[in-house]
């Protein structure tokens, strides 16, 4: 049994409505292998699945799942698939089951998994004009934070907001290590003030499938004792929509 879609660490906003394929086979109670699509259980705290619908010339299941906006309060969300057979004379009912972890496409920068680098890493700090009133702050040249496992497919752009009453500088998408490649550059000035954020977008090159993620900070003209680089809010990414815009943080309405 397996979730062909939507994929593990896929990218999703809220509102979307996911296409699911659930990959199961039955030789014992399934007619050639099939399996009644209505004992196939979808949990996910993300939405209700409806019933789900037979795949046309091969064994599985189709349906969607609608996000729901309270899945605001987090960035990563599971999703189960279960299937359990008829059994057989003496014999208990077999369960078979898949997971994906599936992302929020919006990401508080202080909900970063890990932080390191030259001189010591971020904090947390509070802002009350922030985005759940926190951000990424004590950010100096080399610093880093993970942001965890995403998986990049079908995602065209990144999106942060961030502040700076320093010297600004640069953030660095980079996969699978601070030192890995760099899938995009976004480069954050001053900006009048630590409570005057900007909004800059930066294209993704070469991202792939279920990459741990890195966001590198760096400016070689900082010096020890100056103001930190910038404070960072949020993370946005975006997939291309059909106008070729980003969607909004909360999804496209």
């Amino acid at each position: 049994m397996s979730i062909e879609q939507p994929l593990d660490h896929g990218v999703f906003g809220m509102g979307d409505t996911l296409s699911l394929t659930v990959g199961v086979t039955d030789a014992e109670d399934g007619h050639g292998g099939a399996v009644d699509c209505s004992r196939v259980v979808v949990e996910s705290p993300l939405g209700r699945v409806p019933s789900l619908r037979r795949l046309g010339g091969r064994s599985g299941c189709t349906g969607t799942l609608v996000t729901g906006r309270g899945a605001a309060d987090d960035v990563a969300f599971g999703l189960t698939a279960r299937y359990e057979d008829d059994g057989a004379p003496g014999a208990p009912a077999l369960t078979g089951s898949a997971s994906v972890t599936l992302r929020a496409a919006f990401c508080e920068a202080e909900w970063f998994t890990a932080t390191g680098g030259t001189h010591g890493g971020a904090a947390t700090g509070s802002r009350p004009g922030d985005s759940g009133g926190r951000r990424a702050a004590e950010i100096e040249d080399g610093d880093w934070i993970g942001l965890g496992t995403v998986s990049l497919e079908n995602i065209g752009s990144i999106t942060v907001r961030a502040a700076s009453g320093g010297i600004g500088g640069t953030l660095e998408l980079r996969s699978g290590s601070p030192a890995g490649p760099i899938l995009a550059e976004v480069a954050i000035p001053f900006t009048g003030g630590w409570d005057r954020p900007v909004s800059p977008t930066a294209t993704l090159s070469g991202p792939g499938h279920g990459v741990r993620l890195f966001a590198v900070f760096s400016n070689p003209a900082w010096r020890a004792g100056a103001a930190d680089l910038f404070a960072l809010d949020w993370l946005r990414f975006n997939r291309p929509w059909p106008d070729d815009t980003p969607g909004p943080p909360g999804g496209r309405p």
